[in-house]
Order: structure tokens, then sequence, then C-alpha cells
């Protein structure tokens, strides 16, 4: 089952919360499945060291090259695993996966198996007494007064300036991973060949192209309200850069944050887009929101443009990086196109 399961203010955990739908990881600070011997050392490291890494909180000098790299991001494992580096703890984000890690990053693991850090707060005694010389919270929405506590017990690279909390294009974020692990080529590289892959994949679905899209996500178990996402949310981020819009109405409605809240009396606002994207945490959840009055008789509905991703395109949605987004973009845009064409 997709779950997704950052802190309350995010998108798709609001609605389980209230729903009291959630529960954590299964472990504390302490708990969860334990580390090996640490991260796996960068090799062919290409940056010189130090190597300074400019952020929204300034900037951060990693003094060498990292030996245990804490990922405290929802998503940056696996930008980390893709450098080629195990993280001494990942935190759980969705999915109860085996170290947190979705199956398209399980063999990236190298067999190791990392500390779960949970879900909720993360004390600063747990990460300490993981013995970080990196600690990565590019998709951690971290505030100030977080960064500059972590920031004492090691390095810390927080997201870029310029973006909401949560929404770091991937791009951006293998590459502020990578000058911290002193691998900025490798992580061009990654970049250029999924942004190649993406060019490809939209000019094989024309379908799409300027198609408006909603992406919704139910907020409370009794469907008084749904999230719509804005233009800066990871997921509507993927739709356009496949030459999809989404429209500014949702924008403004979103306002600062990467969400809109919508109460579904208004569910009629959905009804001008071409088409709709559902995820939801199970299949009833779908179907309950699929009875809500004024659902059936949505154009997008009507048409046949109403979609409902499997868990694992949900998820590799959500956490759009250089590692989740290859294979859904040999799935979702295809299914999409066939019937937007």
């Amino acid at each position: 089952m997709f779950v997704d399961r950052r802190p309350g203010r995010l998108l798709s955990l609001v609605g389980l919360l209230l729903a009291g739908a959630l529960v954590l990881a299964g472990c504390g600070d302490s708990g969860g499945e334990q580390s090996g011997s640490g991260s796996t050392a960068p090799s062919g490291t290409s940056g010189a060291f130090p190597a300074t890494v400019t952020h929204k909180f300034g900037s951060t000098t990693v003094p060498a090259a990292p030996q245990r790299v804490v990922s405290l991001g929802y998503t940056d494992q696996d930008a980390i695993l893709a450098l080629g580096v195990v993280p001494v703890a990942i935190r759980e984000f969705t999915g109860n996966k085996p170290s947190a890690t979705w199956d398209w990053a399980q063999d990236e693991l190298q067999g190791q198996q990392p500390q779960v850090l949970p879900v909720g707060e993360v004390g600063t005694e747990a990460i300490a007494a993981l013995r970080p010389d990196l600690i990565v919270g590019i998709s951690a929405g971290l505030s100030q007064e977080q960064y500059d506590t972590y920031s004492k017990i090691a390095p810390t690279i927080a997201q870029p300036a310029g973006f909401v909390d949560y929404g770091t294009p991937w791009q951006d974020a293998t590459r502020l991973t990578g000058q911290a692990l002193g691998k900025p080529a490798e992580a061009e590289q990654l970049i250029s060949d999924l942004e190649a892959k993406f060019a490809q994949v939209k000019a094989a679905n024309p379908g799409l192209q300027g198609k408006s899209v909603a992406g919704v996500r139910p907020s409370t178990a009794d469907n008084a309200s749904f999230f719509v996402w804005g233009s800066q949310d990871l997921r509507a981020r993927f739709f356009q850069a496949l030459g999809m819009t989404v429209p500014q109405e949702f924008d403004q409605l979103a306002g600062s944050n990467f969400y809109a809240t919508i109460s579904t009396e208004e569910i009629s606002k959905l009804d001008s887009v071409d088409s709709m994207v559902l995820i939801t945490a199970s299949d009833a959840e779908t179907q309950a929101f699929q009875k809500l009055p004024g659902y059936s008789g949505l154009t997008p509905v009507q048409q046949g443009h109403a979609f409902t991703p499997t868990p694992e395109q949900s998820a590799a949605m959500s956490f759009s990086s250089v590692l989740s987004l290859p294979a859904l973009l040999d799935t979702l845009p295809a299914d999409m196109n066939a019937k937007l064409a």
C-alpha cells in the first residue's frame, strides 16, 4: 500500500492522520533495522575536498569525503544511493520497505541494512549516536532552528533556496548531493541521462502536450476535503516535464504551499481540467472518493481521463528521484497518452 508519511503539514499524510490510518515506522529513534559497518566510502571521487555546498540557510563545507552519511530527508537516500554511497541511516517515508528503500533502489544498498529513522521527530541524540560526518536534509523541510541544531552534530545540507519545502526538483537534489559527496561529475551525468529519458518520453507521448492536469489526494477519512497539487509539487513537476500544465487557479489557492486544500463541496473545481490523477492509500479510499456527490459528473471522469496510479507509481511520483522516475516514465505517460490523445 502506498502511504505518504511525512509530517502532518504535507499533502498526503494530513488526511491519513485525521483518519487515524497511519502507523509510524516500527522503530523509535534507536530502533529499526541496524546498520552494518557504515556507509560505503565514495569511490571514484571527482570533486576536491573540502567541498562547499550552498543552500537556503547559507553554505556548508564538507571537509573530507564522508564515510558515515545520514539521509535525514524523506527521499534523500535515492540520490545518495545512486552516487554509490550507502547511508548509515535512512528516514522512513512511505511503504515500510526494507531499510526504508523502495524496489527501484534496493540493489544500490549493496547488501547493507541502514538503520531506519522514524517519520516523526528525529532526536538529536539519535543522530549524534550514528556518528555522522554528513547529514543530508534536502527533503526534510528543515527550519533554521533545526538546521542549526543538526549542524552542531555534523555538516548538514538543506534544500536550495527558491523552492517551497519538500518541493526541490530532482535535478537540484541530485546536484547538491553530488557536491556534498565529492561526486559532481557523476551527479551531472545522472541528471543528463534522466533528462534525456524525459525528452524521449515526452516526444513519444504527444497527446500529453498542453493538457491540464489536477493531482488529487483525499485529506480526511470522511472526504470532507481534498488536496490539489500546485506547480511546485514534485508530482506536478513530473507532469509539467512531459508538457502538461497545472491550472493557475490551483497555484493561487496553494499560495506559498505546494498544495491547496479544497472542500469536497467544491469538487466542481476539477471539472475544467483535461485530466485528473488520484493518488490514494487504498482501494477503499479511492472508491470512497469516487462516490462523492459530483465526482461522476466531472468532465475528466466522463471522458475517461481520471487516472489512479498503482502503489508503485504513486510512490515513485512522490519520491520523484533520480532512481524512482525512470521506471515511472516507462509506464504512466504511455497510459495517459493513450487516453488523452
